[in-house]
């Protein structure tokens, strides 16, 4: 064999690896294509649930601070009906009977709390 014969089997052996070699790149390449969508599918989800878990719990925290307001409220409410009767009272008054009514509700409405 001559040193050119030598050459061109020498080249025809390197392309021929290299053309496995890539082939097998990419049979790889594309049998792994669905498990990267998937994973990539399962992080964007995990983003979703934990950006859902930050809102719903700052709804929370919104919803506890409405009942504390709320709490609050009631309970100043009920001192006004109570200065109500008492200023009633001490003018010799005889409290409305919705005042009362009011007062009744509102001590079984914080009973059952």
């Amino acid at each position: 064999m001559s040193t050119v014969e030598l050459i061109l089997t020498g080249m025809q052996l390197f392309i021929s690896a290299a053309t496995i070699i890539t082939l097998l790149y990419t049979l790889r390449k594309f049998l792994r294509k669905p498990q990267e969508t998937i994973e990539k599918r399962v992080t964007d989800l995990e983003k979703d649930v934990k950006d859902i878990k930050d809102a719903l719990h700052k709804g929370n925290d919104k919803f506890r601070e409405h009942d504390e307001a709320n709490d609050v409220l009631i309970h100043c409410v009920l001192a006004l009906i109570e200065f109500e009767i008492q200023y009633c009272l001490t003018e010799n008054k005889a409290p409305s009977d919705d005042l009362k009514k009011a007062k009744e509700i509102l001590h079984n409405y914080l009973a059952k709390k």
